[in-house]
């Protein structure tokens, strides 16, 4: 019979070794993402009149995206495809995101849904959304 000395650190080092093993599997799922995952960035402005999102779409086609309004809710979708890649023998290499994206805006209450327009140029779309004109001044009301 073998006798096997007991080193309770053991455990505790194999813990650590499996604990470790899944954060870098995590880490190494969360790189291979960034390699396709697109996400365009988007400013928002508005005046007295509109509101204005801008979505910065470089190397996106115009037939590529898709606009939704779904209630109160304004959807840029599409996507962004890979170009040829440059493969050499020993060189294998794409800084750029690609894939599909898609961001979502709740609109205000007060918008004219029915009005809203959208225009692409050189890789920025922008999605105008008109105010609803509401009266706010005051007036007395009379009692009958």
């Amino acid at each position: 019979m073998l006798t096997q000395r007991y080193e309770p650190f053991n455990d505790i080092r194999k813990s650590f070794d499996l604990v470790n093993a899944i954060i870098n599997s995590v880490a190494q799922q969360s790189q291979d993402q960034e390699l396709v995952a697109f996400r365009p960035n988007v400013n928002s402005r508005e005046d007295e009149d509109k509101y204005y999102i801008e979505v910065e779409l470089p190397g996106v086609k115009k037939d590529n995206v898709d606009i939704k309004v779904d209630g109160n809710v304004l959807t840029i979708s599409g996507k962004r495809v890979v170009k040829d890649e440059v493969k050499d023998e020993d060189y294998h290499k794409v800084e750029s995101l690609y894939g599909l994206f898609s961001r979502s805006f709740t609109l205000p209450e007060k918008v004219d849904i029915s009005n809203i327009e959208a225009e692409f140029e050189n890789g920025i779309l922008e999605v105008v959304i008109p105010k609803l004109n509401v009266d706010n001044s005051s007036r007395k009301i009379e009692i009958k």
